[in-house]
């Protein structure tokens, strides 16, 4: 009887601590994901166009000099429209880690992936020019940070 009563218990226990760590697994906050593999990030990329939504430079709203700011990933090269000085008209692209958290463009440029999703992508990245002149979309200098939708 004392070996029947040890075993259940042991497997009582065994049961309990498995349901212990199935509840702490399934109670793992989905937004704590580690950062979506790259061919994740780049299919996201490339799948449409990319227009503007918002644009803060230094928390300051300045969507009126992007508003028909919009931008077409391909795998290794970019293409904007209405980007002033701040978005050159094409380029080429990498991730300069292997965690696709930026995107680096070929002027150097580093714009940081804030939210990447299948309809949004929100990218940040320090400009440190004025480009104003006549006829052109307006740029000023500072920590920029764009919200696109589809």
């Amino acid at each position: 009887m004392k070996s029947n009563y040890i075993r259940i218990v042991s497997v009582t226990a065994s049961l309990v601590t498995l349901l212990i760590a199935a509840s702490m697994l399934s109670s793992c906050d989905s937004s704590e994901d580690p950062i979506a593999s790259v061919d994740v990030v780049r299919a996201k990329l490339t799948a449409s166009n990319w227009k503007v939504s918002t644009v803060t430079v230094d928390g300051t709203d300045n969507t009126a000099l992007y508003s028909d700011l919009a931008l077409t990933f391909t795998n290794t090269a970019f293409s904007s429209l209405q980007g002033g000085g701040v978005w050159p008209a094409s380029g080429t692209w990498t991730f300069p880690t292997t965690e696709a958290t930026a995107i680096l463009r070929n002027d150097g440029v580093v714009a940081t992936i804030q939210e990447i999703t299948d309809k949004t992508l929100k990218l940040e990245l320090v400009w440190n020019k004025n480009t104003i002149g006549p006829g052109r979309i307006q740029s000023v200098s500072g920590k920029h940070v764009f919200t696109f939708g589809k």
